[in-house]
């Protein structure tokens, strides 16, 4: 399974591309636990706004078809299905890397994001998926998780189980 850590930085270029950092090219070629990608494979990725934050997230197709999967236990005709179908799939954008690694972004996504080619942005790893900010803005972000992790105590409540 593809593991995203680590903050890198990058520029968005004049055609509105942006290099992924090699080490989230190499997350990417591992593919998921159950399938990994053959090798010299493109990596089929899904990137959507976040729909908590002006930022992107970068999934790998299969984990993103894992997140979508609970869509298939709920009645096609209900609110809940059309509102989360909607949520998940009504902005995200598929995608492959080109062979240096870089990826275009669309305009709404790069609006979403308060993208420009003057700031620097950022990588994010966010474990299976990794997120692209505003460099500016992600490290508001970042202080501001970090400060609602310490007084939820968190970290030491091992939250996850």
């Amino acid at each position: 399974m593809a593991l995203f850590q680590a903050t890198y930085h990058g520029k968005l270029d004049t055609k509105n591309r942006v290099s992924v950092p090699a080490p989230y090219r190499t997350q990417l070629k591992l593919g998921s636990a159950n399938a990994p990608l053959p090798a010299n494979a493109a990596t089929p990725l899904v990137i959507r706004p976040s729909h908590r934050h002006p930022c992107l997230e970068v999934w790998t197709e299969r984990d993103f078809a894992a997140l979508a999967a609970p869509l298939e236990k709920l009645d096609p005709f209900s609110v809940e299905y059309e509102d989360l179908s909607l949520t998940l799939f009504g902005d995200a954008e598929p995608m492959e890397a080109d062979k240096e690694g870089r990826i275009v972004l669309p305009a709404k996504l790069i609006e979403h994001a308060e993208l420009d080619q003057s700031r620097q942005i950022s990588f994010a790893g966010h474990f299976r998926t990794f997120q692209i900010w505003d460099s500016a803005l992600l490290a508001q972000r970042k202080l501001a998780a970090n400060k609602a992790t310490n007084e939820r105590d968190l970290l030491r409540a091992r939250v996850i189980t």
